[in-house]
């Protein structure tokens, strides 16, 4: 009976969570914003394909050339979207328990039969519920873009590949999500959200200096990226999403696409701990919330 309680309080607390988050404003920012850049990216991709087009009538066939630039921009759309999609996370869950917490909201809730644990479990479950159902939307309808005007880029796309990249780019948002509750339990709204925009900016800089590490075969660099994964591991999902969608193990084409390619694909072991990473996240959270005093 009591496990029966505790699971209603969870699944109420996720419910309106799930709701205010759907009511916040930035949620329909980010919408519109969303909307405006598949927009955008939907026109890029057909000019692109056009003038490509254009080329291959002129000189013939250029497949290795179509191969770089489609995977270019697969890549740069991918990255844009797991971008707004980490955002999004960030503005709607940092201020989560903190805000709450310096308004008083949470003293009236503390003081009813409700364990503090079913609080943060209630929240990371309704905000993640809303940044899946947004994945999901975002990614078919990204691969649906490039599958109409840059099909060359999902030549070698399986359906295992597919709802594995399914996966990672739902992953990406939730690990962020587990650290911004993290920082939420411990700090302030304003110190909570720049500490975890910190460590996403820390990933992606380390994404960058492995890749160029891996291109001018500099073994300090490369390690240097891998430290910053292991503290943040946002951008080898990204790096990881890449390679699973353009199958660079039967396409050496795929490292060859610039700042948006994979030099060094990280291993599945890697998504086995941004797994851990997120489940002790959230139990840090819990635990961090559970001594805080109020």
């Amino acid at each position: 009976m009591a496990q029966q309680k505790e699971g209603s309080a969870v699944l109420n607390i996720a419910r309106l969570t799930f709701m205010e988050a759907g009511k916040k404003k930035i949620f329909f920012v980010t919408i519109i914003l969303t909307l405006a850049f598949l927009l955008l990216y939907g026109l890029g991709l057909h000019f692109t394909d056009k003038e490509m087009a254009e080329i291959n009538a002129v000189l013939g066939a250029q497949l290795a050339v179509q191969q770089i630039v489609g995977n270019q921009l697969l890549g740069l759309g991918l990255y844009l979207s797991s971008f707004m999609l980490s955002l999004l996370a960030l503005m709607v869950s940092v201020g989560s328990i903190a805000s709450e917490v310096e308004s008083g909201l949470l003293h009236a809730i503390v003081s009813k039969p409700i364990r503090r644990r079913d609080i943060v479990l209630g929240k990371f479950l309704g905000y993640g519920l809303m940044l899946t159902a947004y994945s999901l939307v975002l990614f078919i309808m990204l691969l649906l873009l490039n599958w109409i005007f840059n099909d060359i880029a999902l030549t070698l796309l399986t359906p295992a590949n597919f709802f594995y990249g399914v996966f990672i780019f739902v992953l990406q948002p939730l690990v962020l999500l587990g650290l911004a509750l993290v920082f939420s339990t411990s700090f302030r709204t304003m110190a909570a959200g720049i500490i975890t925009f910190a460590f996403y900016g820390l990933s992606i800089v380390g994404g960058f200096m492995e890749q160029i590490g891996a291109l001018i075969n500099k073994t300090a660099l490369i390690n240097t990226g891998i430290v910053t994964s292991l503290v943040m591991p946002s951008d080898a999902l990204f790096r990881k999403l890449i390679s699973v969608l353009t199958n660079s193990e039967a396409n050496p084409l795929s490292s060859l696409t610039g700042p948006m390619g994979v030099g060094i694909p990280p291993s599945n072991a890697m998504i086995v701990y941004a797994c851990l990473y997120l489940v002790a996240c959230v139990g840090l959270a819990v635990s961090k919330f559970a001594k805080k005093d109020l």
